[in-house]
């Protein structure tokens, strides 16, 4: 299905090649009497041609992953997948197949992402990308304690802020933490959505922190979170029910990363 797209793609291809030519040969015809070699009508070159075909070859390769992507999420979650390495692994090298004059086995790529994503197994990998990318945002490490309050379980990330350039005594996160802080939420989302937090999730998922301006000690407020904003550093504190599911969460689905992340 997905393969019989390129050919399709290379037989428009040689429609509009033929179509150019008729084009060519009227033009010819229109101006029998003079010499020239300008020429209204211009034609791709062979090079342009090839390259156009690799181009949608490579753009439906992405598609595909996408797709994947989309399909073989968890809901309310998300699997980031790696277009190179999973072409790798199945061995779908566009450029290749098509210098040898073949066509790209799509099909055969796609069988291999829902083999490899499909099921349970789509579901464990993006449990596992969440519990790494809450490991990672909270720079967790095996032996550190994790302080809990009478009422929280308190976690810390370091975000960086500074003076905002549109509100007047407020501040905004910096550039660089934006994509942290929206990792680790999309973390957070994703484990929340597999215990139950629905609530939390949604919530997660539709806070931006690129329009966030915010005074010092300032508190975010969400269901089982609150967070306390700080000039260089955020704290979380979740709800002892959303803490202790939290920390499961992590156990079952982080243990390998969170022992790695002890050497760095």
């Amino acid at each position: 299905m997905y393969t019989q797209l390129i050919q399709q793609f290379k037989d428009a291809q040689s429609a509009a090649a033929s179509a150019y030519s008729v084009v060519i040969g009227a033009e010819r015809a229109a101006f029998t009497g003079s010499l020239s070699e300008y020429s209204a009508m211009e034609t791709r070159s062979e090079y342009k041609a090839e390259r156009e075909l690799t181009s949608f070859c490579q753009r439906l390769q992405s598609r595909l992953v996408m797709e994947a992507s989309r399909k073989f999420a968890p809901a309310g979650g998300r699997i980031e997948i790696d277009s190179a390495r999973e072409a790798d692994r199945f061995g779908l090298d566009v450029a290749d197949a098509l210098r040898k004059g073949h066509l790209p086995d799509m099909d055969g790529f796609w069988q291999h992402l829902e083999q490899t994503f499909g099921g349970d197994a789509g579901e464990r990998v993006a449990f596992e990308q969440a519990a790494k990318a809450i490991i990672s945002g909270f720079w967790l490490k095996p032996d550190a304690e994790i302080k809990r309050t009478s009422s929280a379980v308190v976690l810390e990330k370091r975000v960086t802020s500074q003076s905002s350039f549109h509100s007047k005594g407020q501040r905004e996160v910096y550039y660089s933490s934006q994509q942290s802080v929206a990792t680790t939420f999309d973390g957070l989302a994703t484990f929340s959505t597999k215990h139950q937090f629905g609530k939390l999730a949604w919530e997660l998922r539709n806070f931006s922190v690129h329009r966030l301006t915010f005074s010092t000690r300032e508190k975010l407020s969400f269901t089982g979170l609150d967070i306390v904003l700080f000039n260089d550093k955020w704290q979380f504190k979740f709800a002892h029910d959303v803490g202790d599911a939290l920390s499961i969460f992590i156990s079952e689905f982080g243990a390998e990363y969170l022992a790695s992340h002890d050497r760095y």
